[in-house]
């Protein structure tokens, strides 16, 4: 069985939920490279500001990063700069959260790598390109046209008409 290594996006808020309402904290983040369950994000920088609140702790910040998607066009890696924007409540103590809400534990701490993960996916463009001028894939031979040209002759009518084409030219 493999161990699991904690995230090194789990933080211990405890010293927040004890404070005054209203104290409030600033955390740098500048990873060179982290690993987010499944999404590589490299860098993963910016800042965030935790304060207390009467609920629990708000999480507000601005995080850049860049992560590797496959190109729509010709299936190779787009590396995708994203500007991702936090403002969560988590909420303390964690019966009092609603079901499906973040929330603090009672040990204080809480991984923020399922929240980052999700608001980053959710950034990522809906058709990446890996360059404005990709060419894309061959539609008969599948060669990568950004390497080269295949070969392929570019026929204008599409197979299923072929008969109809014949019957054109035969008149």
């Amino acid at each position: 069985m493999e161990k699991q290594h904690p995230s090194r996006l789990r933080f211990n808020f405890g010293f927040l939920v004890e404070a005054r309402i209203g104290t409030s904290r600033t955390i740098e983040l500048d990873y060179p490279t982290i690993d987010v369950e499944d999404v590589r994000l490299s860098p993963l920088q910016g800042q965030l500001e935790v304060t207390r609140t009467s609920e629990g702790v708000y999480l507000a910040g601005t995080l850049h990063t860049v992560t590797a998607v496959d190109c729509v066009r010709c299936l190779g890696d787009a590396y995708v700069p994203l500007t991702v924007t936090l403002g969560e409540l988590l909420y303390y103590p964690p019966w009092d959260a609603p079901a499906g809400e973040l929330y603090i534990g009672e040990d204080g701490y809480i991984d923020l790598a399922p929240l980052i993960r999700e608001l980053t996916l959710l950034e990522v463009p809906i058709q990446p390109i890996c360059r404005p001028d990709c060419q894309g894939l061959c539609q008969v031979c599948g060669q990568n046209l950004n390497e080269g040209d295949c070969g392929c002759e570019d026929d204008d009518i599409d197979p299923r008409l072929a008969k109809l084409k014949e019957l054109l030219d035969n008149e």
